[in-house]
């Protein structure tokens, strides 16, 4: 996509951390933004905030696991604002813990929110896309917890890396069409989820954590970017990530070189 202005922007979990973040980005550009949460005290807000820039401003009660409730919302933003340009599905919750500590029904409502949530919004709005066949791109939020295992984030981390191989997958299958995808993979960024975070660990992590969260709207920007150069990987950051990243890749070829030794 060359130019946002004008277009229609749909953002679940959008009253709050990342998701604000993308609105007030988009609304700077001068999209139409659509937003959800399941708060209303939070949407009311948030519509407020994002009134103060733009009136063209759209909120939902909607939970992400109803793709009932997301399709009457979708019709309801095209009969206001029209064909649905851009789709960010950022709804999440956490899912913290060593496996062993996380029981089935926390691992399975974590999965139908990060997972089946951005999956429901897929769905939904990606036959539309291609079916008014204009500039379209979708945004799932993932995690770079979904591209480096570290810590103990079973259920969490887990979900994550699903969403990032389902948008991997998702750009092959849209290869060849007016839709884009981008997969966004923060490590610590000022949301309500690291908030709550610097609230369970000792003063000297909770320093470390605030060093290294990334401002929300950075990161909207950071997406808002990404979307106009068609960027897949969305990063936050490029020091203590890019060595974790670093580490990483080269676990994978020091593993493959002992396996199949060079000639």
């Amino acid at each position: 996509m060359k130019d946002l202005n004008g277009k229609t922007v749909f953002i679940t979990g959008g009253s709050t951390g990342l998701g604000f973040g993308m609105a007030t980005a988009f609304a700077n550009a001068g999209m139409n933004i659509a937003i959800t949460d399941i708060r209303d005290e939070e949407l009311a807000t948030a519509k407020e905030k994002l009134n103060a820039i733009t009136d063209k401003v759209l909120t939902f009660n909607v939970d992400s696991t109803d793709k009932g409730a997301i399709e009457s919302a979708a019709d309801e933003l095209e009969k206001s604002f029209g064909p649905l340009h851009v789709l960010c599905n950022n709804a999440g919750i956490p899912g913290g813990a060593p496996i062993l500590e996380t029981d089935d029904d926390r691992w399975r409502l974590v999965f139908e929110v990060n997972f089946f949530g951005p999956l429901n919004g897929i769905n939904t709005f990606l036959p539309r896309m291609l079916e008014h066949g204009e500039e379209a791109h979708i945004v799932n939020t993932a995690s770079f917890s979904g591209i480096h295992g570290h810590g103990h984030q079973s259920a969490y981390g887990s979900s994550k890396f699903a969403v990032v191989g389902m948008s991997e997958f998702l750009r092959n299958d849209l290869a060849d069409t007016n839709v884009g995808v981008s997969v966004l993979c923060p490590h610590v960024a000022d949301t309500p989820i690291i908030q709550n975070l610097k609230k369970r660990v000792s003063q000297d992590m909770a320093k470390v954590i605030s060093d290294m969260a990334v401002p929300a709207e950075t990161v909207g920007n950071q997406v808002m970017n990404a979307i106009l150069t068609d960027e897949f990987y969305v990063f936050c950051d490029g020091t203590h990530t890019r060595s974790m990243l670093e580490t990483r890749c080269n676990d994978y070829i020091a593993a493959m070189d002992r396996q199949f030794p060079k000639a």
